[in-house]
């Protein structure tokens, strides 16, 4: 492996990181988005006067949260597996030009 290839492929696990770290904000978002929708549906269905709309917003929130958090942790652990594979690409290159 040439160097100009090193430093992409070293350039592309920095950004494909830096990335990942967007997306695990963005699953934090999700999961309390879920938390606010628990909120909704504790209010909307434990008072004195029920209000049924609260909690089909909550029920809809809960489940928009969770969804959403579980399609991103499946981009987390794949996007980790990727940066694994490149920065063992780099290990191998390195240790057989030690050789």
């Amino acid at each position: 492996m040439n160097l100009a290839e090193r430093n992409r492929l070293t350039q592309e696990a920095a950004l494909q990181t830096k990335a990942l770290g967007q997306i695990e904000g963005w699953r934090k978002m999700a999961l309390a988005l879920s938390a606010v929708g628990v909120a909704f549906v504790y209010a909307g269905y434990a008072g004195e006067i029920p209000h049924f709309f609260l909690g089909i917003w909550g029920i809809v929130l809960i489940l928009a949260g969770a969804g959403s958090a579980a399609v991103l942790n499946l981009g987390i652990r794949n996007g980790r597996r990727n940066v694994e594979k490149i920065l063992g690409l780099l290990e191998r290159d390195k240790s057989c030009h030690i050789s």
